[in-house]
């Protein structure tokens, strides 16, 4: 029987560059994650992170004020049900796009990086996604705050759309699965290792695992959960992809913050481009 360790070895996938045979592996599920040390320069991550550290524009999520969590911009996640933040959402779009840009510059910014690859290795390309027909962030700074654990939970983007039931022909209804994207800028000297579970209780069903009763919607009782699969410490400069629609969490940070640059890839057959999104 393979140990535990093994398991995750097998699982948890470690490349040297962002090539299309492993992101086929990780969007049909043959492996749980995927690993690029390395992906951005790591003095320039370093800088980066003291740059977004100090933004003034950084703040908590709206809809989680409490959650120790900043970002450089409005989610998608917290317009749902909110015609108001909804067009906040659109009309910052763009500024914020740009202002990620503006951080990382004279560098090349790590989301911008990351776009320009995909749409090189995806032969049908790489492009914004799109639900009502207007420019979505693509792209933003997370800080996540000292001692601050981000709970089990799953992102869907089928989910944070309010009036997706109205509209079934949204572009986004095809979509298979979405992968979580996480370029590490900066990580703590204790914690903040990431968990991921081979499960899906949001289309599997699975009546054993169940929401908990908390203020930010979507977090899954850690207790109803087995144990981890995947545990995975990032490194400063590493690209992280997992699909998001895996139960997953954040551990605790200790010793100071753990800084990242990240964004949703969303995937629908090997002839239709891959999309992103925030």
């Amino acid at each position: 029987m393979q140990s535990t360790q093994q398991q995750q070895k097998a699982l948890v996938k470690i490349s040297q560059s962002l090539v299309v045979i492993d992101l086929l592996d990780l969007l049909a599920g043959k492996i749980l994650a995927l690993r690029i040390p390395s992906y951005y320069h790591h003095e320039q991550a370093e800088q980066i992170s003291e740059d977004l550290i100090e933004q003034d524009t950084l703040e908590r999520y709206h809809r989680a004020p409490d959650v120790g969590v900043q970002r450089t911009g409005i989610t998608f996640l917290e317009t749902k049900g909110n015609e108001k933040m909804l067009e906040r959402y659109y009309q910052q779009a763009p500024a914020c796009n740009r202002n990620i840009r503006y951080t990382c510059s004279p560098f090349i910014s790590p989301i911008d990086k990351l776009r320009l690859d995909l749409g090189d290795i995806w032969l049908a390309g790489a492009c914004i996604e799109n639900i009502h027909n207007r420019t979505m962030l693509a792209g933003i700074g997370r800080v996540f705050e000292d001692n601050f654990e981000l709970p089990p939970h799953q992102d869907i983007l089928a989910r944070d759309v309010s009036d997706a039931p109205i509209y079934p022909s949204y572009p986004f209804s095809n979509l298979v699965t979405q992968l979580s994207a996480n370029i590490y800028l900066r990580t703590p000297k204790f914690g903040g290792e990431l968990e991921i579970w081979n499960v899906k209780p949001q289309t599997t069903k699975q009546p054993e695992i169940h929401e908990k009763e908390y203020k930010y919607e979507g977090i899954i009782d850690r207790r109803t959960l087995p144990t981890a699969t995947a545990v995975i410490k990032p490194q400063i400069g590493e690209l992280i992809l997992f699909d998001s629609t895996r139960v997953h969490a954040v551990r605790a940070s200790h010793g100071g913050p753990r800084v990242s640059m990240s964004m949703f890839i969303g995937y629908r057959n090997q002839n239709e481009p891959l999309t992103y999104w925030s």
